[in-house]
């Protein structure tokens, strides 16, 4: 355990390097320390003895490690208040309408990372939670079609599909058939479920050959079982890691990209911090990576989730208010949204 002293050490060397990136000496924290230069010195070996700060080579001074930062996260990790300026910032960026969600998200993301000059994610409603609200098929042309499945969430999904040749134009319409009275308004997940147990079952009793029709049920509904990542300054990380190729390849990896974060969020914590995440299995992307998360209310959905990558060494605490700021002015913004969408029992597509 530290002293409350030790504590206002810590803090002020992660502070002032965090805006500086310079080691930090005993001389810049006398005026901020009520304690002789002598006594922050040994105060200051004392948190270098735990862990909490380094020397480096080139300086006298301390600078913060990944522990100290582990500590200062867990500890004091507090929204405070944001700059005038950035908060008008981000209140301009979120001006106008949004008709469709992921085009809000899409700018929740890019604001996150003009701000902060790292990368920015956003996940909506874990997929696995979200309920199918209608499924429509849009013919093609005499041989192929559109099934278009929108979700509670606004999110439209659109699979494109080659009618099998055993199967007619009376065939779809006994499968779009089953899809409404089976699978509208079931969660994702159910529907997963189903589409293994109920529906083999059912398709046998309109159907005399089953196995192209149920490889088609398997192909339209399987795009509801992927996760979207909505990102933006992807390449902004690459500058922080010496192995630029390795990072690039997991940045391009949505798949793995959702896995971290979902792993991350907790309904009994509104954020969370993770240092050098491993996001493909035994490969650390790099140890000055970390990742933090934010959770966002989706009126009557369920939770949405901000996620920002950047390195070890960032300010705390200025990104933890941005996404705090941001994740509100989403809530709001997505209330206005269903409001919408459900006043008029559509979206704009």
């Amino acid at each position: 355990m530290i002293t409350k002293r030790q504590q206002q050490i810590l803090n002020l060397i992660i502070s002032l390097y965090t805006e500086t990136h310079k080691a930090v000496g005993s001389k810049a924290l006398m005026s901020s320390i009520k304690a002789s230069s002598a006594t922050i010195r040994n105060d200051m070996m004392s948190l270098e003895e735990l862990g909490f700060i380094k020397k480096e080579h080139t300086s006298s001074g301390r600078i913060p490690s990944v522990t100290g930062y582990k500590y200062f996260v867990e500890n004091f990790l507090k929204p405070g208040k944001l700059d005038n300026n950035d908060v008008y910032q981000v209140m301009k960026e979120f001006e106008g309408e949004y008709y469709k969600v992921d085009v809000l998200y899409q700018q929740a993301a890019q604001i996150l990372a003009d701000l902060t000059g790292f990368s920015g994610f956003v996940l909506n409603v874990s997929m696995k939670n979200q309920v199918l609200s209608k499924f429509d098929i849009v013919q093609l042309d005499s041989h192929s079609a559109m099934a278009v499945m929108t979700l509670d969430t606004g999110i439209v999904k659109t699979m494109q599909f080659v009618l099998p040749r055993a199967m007619t134009m009376d065939d779809l319409t006994k499968f779009k058939f089953i899809s409404d009275d089976r699978l509208v308004g079931k969660k994702i997940l159910d529907i997963h479920y189903s589409l293994l147990t109920e529906i083999p079952q059912v398709t046998q009793k309109y159907f005399t050959v089953t196995t192209d029709v149920l490889q088609l049920f398997d192909h339209v509904f399987k795009v509801l079982f992927k996760e979207t990542l909505i990102s933006a300054g992807r390449q902004n990380l690459l500058e922080y890691s010496d192995d630029v190729v390795s990072l690039y390849k997991i940045l391009m990896d949505d798949e793995a990209i959702v896995h971290e974060i979902r792993d991350m969020v907790s309904e009994d914590e509104v954020r969370s911090v993770k240092f050098d995440a491993t996001l493909v299995e035994n490969h650390q992307i790099s140890k000055n990576i970390t990742l933090m998360t934010q959770q966002f209310v989706v009126p009557y959905r369920g939770l949405g989730t901000l996620a920002l990558m950047g390195p070890v060494d960032l300010n705390y605490q200025k990104v933890v208010s941005t996404m705090d700021l941001i994740a509100k002015i989403l809530t709001m913004k997505l209330s206005d949204y269903y409001r919408y969408l459900d006043g008029n029992h559509y979206e704009m597509i």
